[in-house]
């Protein structure tokens, strides 16, 4: 080195040069050599030692000094912990083959971009201003949206460099979804219907929070905003247990307004906008490292004007519903009384009715007895 000072010779794992910081004699020569099999001994004699070789030569006033620098050099190799690259903070190349990151959002108003634009519209308007009176069409809806997001997080993050084309993407997103919306619309569901869409409406208010800011909420984690969206996600849900009507109006109106602000984002800013921060939210395919990369989230103010409107008109429109739709979610028929029960009760075998009345009672209500079909 220019400095005069030796370099830490290694015939191991780590080769390290250590200049003279404090002074030019401070250390001459530090160096270990690993330890050898007998095999290897008898091959290559001198070479290894079972024991750790030292030699230095420094001032005896500095002798303190070169123990220090040993202590940091060994605490900061060994008992750092391990680098783990993150490609929002690090522009690391992956191992892994890299292609464009698919998504099924198109490109500015191609078919694949119209779609999901109508999509948004269509079925966010409605669940933000009237989803607590829509019953079924809300709990087909709640099945058919999560169906989708499960499905599009599960392909996005296992297709390969090559990927498939966004249509095709749609088209498998939507066969989802449809399935989703037709087991929505059965008595069977409406259960786990309502706890879909608390969960989703949860899980919309967190993702609101974390897609404000540039790269995320939490740039250095990604794991933190997940953790962020998936507490929304939890406490919503755990409020359709003691408060079924206040989470149902809550998340209604949450997933509404998350959706109708994706589809004014897509005619605004195309794909660059929250469409890209869902992407970089959701996806973690090795092979769309280098994508991310070169396309940063960096919402615009249009698109940050539009999440904040979104987290302001949550809980307005959940207040309207509740006000407004006074008739509870579900509407099927209160239990006969005790005195209806004992009127005509039937002691004849019915079993040839069972069948029918099995498969009545999975559209209960069809016949509108106690309400109607509406939205």
């Amino acid at each position: 080195m220019e400095d005069g000072s030796a370099p830490l010779e290694t015939e191991g794992k780590y080769s390290v040069a250590i200049s003279g910081l404090y002074d030019p004699m401070l250390l001459r020569r530090l160096s270990f050599k690993p330890s050898l099999s007998p095999a290897a001994e008898r091959s290559h004699p001198g070479q290894g030692s079972p024991s750790f070789l030292m030699t230095a030569v420094v001032r005896p006033t500095h002798l303190w000094l070169g123990s220090v620098v040993l202590f940091q050099f060994i605490t900061f190799t060994l008992a750092a912990p391990p680098f783990i690259p993150h490609r929002r903070t690090n522009p690391i190349v992956s191992h892994s083959p890299n292609g464009p990151g698919t998504d099924g959002s198109g490109s500015v108003f191609s078919l694949p971009a119209v779609i999901w634009i109508i999509f948004s519209l269509v079925i966010g308007l409605p669940l933000a201003v009237s989803g607590i009176r829509g019953w079924r069409c809300t709990t087909a809806a709640s099945i058919a949206l999560g169906s989708m997001v499960c499905s599009w997080a599960g392909i996005i993050n296992s297709v390969n460099e090559v990927g498939i084309s966004d249509i095709l993407l749609t088209f498998i997103v939507l066969v989802f979804g449809l399935l989703g919306l037709v087991i929505g619309l059965f008595e069977f569901s409406r259960v786990a219907s309502m706890a879909v869409i608390s969960i989703m409406g949860g899980l919309a208010l967190g993702m609101k929070v974390v897609l404000v800011k540039k790269d995320l909420l939490i740039t250095s984690s990604f794991i933190l905003n997940w953790i962020i969206v998936v507490v929304f996600g939890v406490g919503m849900g755990l409020m359709l247990i003691w408060r079924p009507r206040a989470a149902m109006v809550i998340s209604c109106a949450s997933v509404g307004t998350f959706l109708s602000v994706l589809g004014i984002d897509l005619l605004l800013n195309k794909q660059s906008g929250l469409s890209l921060g869902l992407r970089h939210l959701f996806d973690q395919n090795d092979n769309h490292f280098a994508y991310f990369i070169d396309n940063p989230y960096d919402p615009n103010l249009t698109t940050r004007i539009l999440q904040f409107v979104s987290i302001g008109l949550t809980p307005i429109l959940a207040l309207a519903q509740h006000l407004i739709f006074k008739e509870p979610f579900v509407r099927k028929p209160p239990p006969p009384s005790d005195d209806e029960l004992c009127l005509n009760y039937p002691t004849e075998d019915n079993s040839a009715n069972r069948a029918t009345s099995f498969l009545s009672g999975i559209w209960d209500g069809t016949r509108f007895r106690a309400g109607r079909f509406s939205l």
